[in-house]
């Protein structure tokens, strides 16, 4: 690319921020993912937090690839860039109601669910708006990914997930949210593998 195709401003320099990607670089990757996943039990999900360049979220829907999203803007811009809503999980702490709803609505895989008081509103606004929405506990493993003090995410004492003392509260609690589905659990410990 010369410098003619790039952005220039009128005191003729680069505008910044400028990201360059290699998009043929980029498909090849996708493609190597693909390949590698192919004969396997399980989905790779595209973490839009990461980045949410529309043409790169094009590409990664393209190759079938899920999305993982930590809000309601995030989960209406997988699916404006075609991210099957089958696909998509809700993760993260602080669901709103109105991105619970907007999940909802949008009949997505799955919510990763960090606490008690988070199945119940969750199993509220699917009740409300005749849903079921599908639950993944997300367990706090007590695990040291011995990364950064500042991303690591699976240690007791760290926010995120439900400790393992809650599980049999849990447990017991589930068959009254009969708005709520149990479909897994998750699992999150800040590593940067």
């Amino acid at each position: 690319m010369t410098k003619s195709n790039f952005p220039i401003n009128k005191f003729n320099s680069i505008e910044t921020p400028f990201y360059f990607y290699d998009i043929d670089l980029f498909k090849q990757t996708l493609e190597t993912i693909q390949n590698e996943i192919n004969d396997k039990p399980f989905n790779v999900h595209y973490a839009l937090k990461a980045n949410t360049n529309t043409r790169l979220l094009q590409e990664i829907s393209k190759q079938g690839f899920g999305a993982d999203c930590v809000s309601g803007n995030e989960i209406i811009k997988a699916i404006e860039n075609g991210f099957d809503p089958k696909k998509i999980v809700f993760a993260g702490v602080g669901k709103t109601d109105k991105e619970i709803e907007i999940a909802l609505a949008y009949d997505i895989f799955s919510f990763n669910v960090e606490s008690i008081p988070e199945m119940e509103a969750i199993n509220s606004l699917a009740k409300k708006n005749n849903k079921t929405a599908r639950i993944a506990l997300r367990i706090n493993p007590n695990v040291d990914a011995n990364t950064h003090s500042y991303i690591t995410t699976g240690l007791n004492e760290n926010k995120f997930g439900l400790e393992e003392e809650n599980l049999p509260q849990v447990l017991d609690l589930l068959p009254s949210l009969t708005s709520l589905e149990l479909i897994g659990l998750h699992f999150h410990i800040g590593s940067q593998i």
